[in-house]
């Protein structure tokens, strides 16, 4: 899979991407919501991982500003937990959402989920 990282602490971004890379996923880190803005109008992504609290502009700016493509779904990633910031994300489009810090284990689980398809007819609204 093709995955986007937002985050703005460079620690994280390195070893988000040297797990991700290991699981043979392709990864572009940004510590920027607007250069992340501008890759994902132009890439395909399969995810995108964006942190809420970034000190420029937040994952909630992000989501309000792109242009999200119908199948890249995005995971909210955060040590903010706040219920409104959750609501909003997923609101705006995130499908899920992981709180910092979590691990490999973690982050494998919430790709695999989110990465099958819903069948048809198996919500009961």
């Amino acid at each position: 899979m093709k995955i986007l990282l937002l985050d703005d602490e460079e620690n994280v971004l390195k070893s988000l991407q040297r797990a991700l890379m290991l699981m043979n996923h392709e990864v572009d880190c940004f510590s920027s919501a607007k250069d992340a803005m501008v890759a994902i109008d132009k890439g395909e992504y399969d995810f995108a991982l964006v942190d809420y609290k970034m000190p420029e502009f937040s994952g909630i700016w992000f989501m309000k500003n792109i242009h999200l493509p119908k199948n890249t779904k995005v995971l909210l990633i955060t040590a903010y937990v706040n219920r409104e910031v959750i609501t909003e994300m997923m609101r705006l489009g995130a499908c899920g959402y992981l709180i910092k810090p979590f691990n490999e284990n973690e982050l494998k689980m919430h790709l695999s989920f989110h990465s099958q398809p819903v069948p048809i007819g198996t919500l009961d609204l």
